[in-house]
């Protein structure tokens, strides 16, 4: 691709996008809307009058519609719609339905969706029936405009536009117990939902039994918990996740003995999602004491099950090694490393062991250990860890060559984690301006001609890595920071083959989302603005809307209480607390409470996790603080300390050059 000559182009965009001219010289308008010089293109085409290309017109549209002048837009998209190509006019001709629609012209807008509305399926089919449905609506057809919704919900090709799609049909008369029940599928938590099943359905309706339960379960309202989830039918397709969440609630009041028995039939059963979250909370209650969970972990460890008695092998080590019985902590461990070597659950046990030689000053023996461990079964995480901390043993005995082989291994393979920038703190692999030919050529001719929006939907929809990283860059440009970091995480993987870090797909994945609102919460409280971002991509990977099952809310993930205290400390009223800037807000300031209480950032960032209250019985610190973190009793918490000190250094290596600047 060329550059428009004369001209400096900084922007990765404008590299992807601009300078593929087709109609006649280059007039500067691609450049000026790649750029969002919205007057600059105004000027120009005012100057060049009918000099102007077909395509500069159609960008020119494009550029006022991205402004919200929806009728100057309409028009030229009108008066140039047969230079558009036919391949990308239907996309045209989505806007112009738009903008009837938006100008107070609904039958030209039915008119027009209507000529889109075909039986084949394609991308656009969802958006077609809901501004049918939307129009249908306004004209007081409440019968078409279901006809439409139902439309859309059959042709979504995703969770966002089937939710849009019943959200509408529930707010229309004589609401369907089914659209309720489907809503629910997708947002466990939709309370307009719930209260329709509440007062349609049956008492015994099999149908809501799940809803139900799981609502009252995460509402604390545990024996509701257990009635509803009891009555979900053992053929269900939630029967397992129903199971799992009745025992969470028998346990919860007191009946160890009864969800034990729950948990070790999901285990047994071989269940596909919940089987060794069965087996860590039986654990925990044969931590706590019960003889029943520590018989139900024995009999699954015995059961010769593969991956369950494995993990119940594992499970058991770690219980005798708590209680400080070595003898029976000894038994387990190599009954697992027997049976089972190359699991990851052998690969655990190791790296457990190799760490209570290691603190305990053997570090020969947390060498062997570790090393053993790297020979097993490990995930990506797991394997990071043994690498680091097994460089680290051979280094402390004197072994460079064997230290500097582990931690290039570890480079190479894992460039972007935690225990890789520990080492590598510049980054594992050299960061690079330049486009890798992998992440090429994907743009199109919807992009050509302006119309970004549609262009980033279809880009976004293909597996191929160079349309991904074009969606991203898309996907920034529009100010989308979380469809971005989604359309960029899959080509994660390709990083190692690349031999590099590419700085534009750096900056999909660690964007700064609400830029002006971080700026200024962060200035405000005197925080550094990346430990803001840091935290919000950990936490809600840049979800506006994200809600836990727990109640944490927002991009920063703000609990009801302490979004009430931080709130009260401010003067600002109650509630709204979805609402990004103010999330941010209070985000911000309970973390730079948390940083006055804490000399550390690590210790600050736990405390966002566990609580202050956690944190300080932690401390102090009688190791490094790497080694603090291992030791970290929460593994949530664990890993969110992790995640958020490599996202906070991968932020600045991303965004050096504006820090420069």
């Amino acid at each position: 691709m060329r550059k428009n000559s004369g001209v400096l182009i900084t922007s990765i965009l404008i590299l992807m996008f601009c300078g593929r001219m087709v109609h006649g010289e280059d007039s500067g308008i691609e450049e000026f809307f790649w750029s969002r010089q919205w007057k600059a293109i105004e000027q120009t085409v005012a100057r060049l009058g009918e000099e102007v290309s077909a395509r500069d017109r159609v960008m020119y549209a494009n550029a006022l519609w991205l402004q919200g002048k929806w009728a100057q837009a309409l028009d030229i998209f009108l008066k140039e719609r047969n230079s558009i190509p036919e391949k990308i006019r239907p996309f045209a001709d989505m806007l112009i339905t738009l903008g009837f629609e938006r100008t107070g012209q609904p039958d030209k807008a039915r008119d027009v969706a209507l000529s889109l509305w075909t039986v084949e399926e394609w991308f656009l089919s969802p958006y077609v029936a809901y501004a049918l449905g939307r129009i249908s609506l306004a004209e007081g057809d409440e019968n078409e405009a279901e006809g439409w919704f139902r439309a859309m919900v059959e042709r979504a090709g995703d969770s966002r536009l089937k939710r849009q799609a019943l959200e509408s049909l529930l707010k229309l008369p004589g609401k369907r117990l089914e659209d309720a029940l489907a809503l629910l599928e997708i947002s466990p938590f939709h309370r307009g939902a719930q209260q329709i099943i509440r007062d349609k359905a049956d008492p015994g309706d099999e149908r809501t039994a799940f809803p139900l339960g799981y609502a009252a379960f995460f509402s604390g309202n545990l024996e509701e918990a257990e009635r509803e989830l009891g009555r979900v039918p053992e053929g269900s397709p939630v029967f397992e996740r129903a199971s799992f969440f009745r025992a969470r609630a028998i346990a919860r009041m007191g009946k160890e003995s009864q969800a034990s028995e729950l948990w070790k039939g999901l285990a047994l059963g071989l269940s596909g999602r919940y089987w060794q979250s069965s087996i860590e909370s039986i654990s925990r209650l044969a931590s706590d004491g019960s003889e029943t969970a520590m018989n139900d972990l024995l009999e699954i460890a015995e059961s010769g099950s593969g991956d369950p008695s494995a993990a119940a092998l594992s499970e058991l080590a770690s219980l005798y090694a708590r209680k400080s019985d070595e003898e029976k902590a000894a038994f387990f461990e190599d009954l697992l490393l027997e049976r089972y070597p190359k699991s990851r659950f052998a690969a655990s046990a190791l790296w457990e062991k190799g760490w209570s030689s290691w603190k305990n000053g053997d570090i020969r023996a947390a060498e062997a250990s570790w090393n053993r461990a790297l020979d097993a079964g490990n995930d990506r995480r797991q394997e990071s860890r043994l690498l680091y901390w097994a460089a680290k043993a051979s280094e402390r005995l004197g072994d460079t060559r064997t230290s500097t082989s582990l931690l290039e291994k570890l480079r190479e393979k894992h460039p972007t984690d935690y225990y890789t920038l520990l080492v590598f703190p510049e980054g594992g692999l050299p960061v690079s301006d330049e486009v890798p030919e992998r992440f090429s050529g994907a743009e199109g001719e919807l992009a050509d001609w302006g119309f970004v929006i549609y262009a980033r939907m279809e880009l976004s929809g293909s597996g191929e890595p160079s349309a991904r990283f074009a969606a991203s860059r898309l996907a920034l440009w529009m100010g989308d920071a979380r469809g971005a970091f989604l359309d960029a995480a899959p080509l994660v993987s390709l990083v190692p083959d690349l031999g590099i870090m590419p700085r534009p797909l750096l900056e999909a994945l660690y964007p700064r989302a609400r830029e002006r609102d971080v700026l200024a919460a962060a200035k405000r409280f005197g925080v550094d603005p990346v430990d803001v971002w840091s935290i919000m991509r950990r936490e809600s990977a840049f979800d506006e809307d994200a809600a836990s099952p727990v109640g944490a809310m927002g991009l920063m993930q703000l609990m009801p209480p302490t979004a009430k205290e931080n709130a009260k400390i401010l003067g600002e009223k109650d509630g709204d607390y979805f609402e990004p800037a103010r999330n941010i807000l209070l985000g911000t300031h309970h973390f730079s409470r948390l940083l006055k209480m804490f000399d550390r950032i690590e210790w600050a960032i736990a405390a966002y996790n566990a609580g202050q209250g956690s944190v300080g019985k932690w401390l102090p610190q009688k190791a490094s603080i790497e080694e603090w973190v291992e030791d970290i009793p929460f593994g949530e918490t664990r890993e969110f300390v992790r995640q958020v000190m490599a996202n906070r250094i991968l932020y600045r290596i991303t965004w050096t050059r504006d820090k420069e600047k």
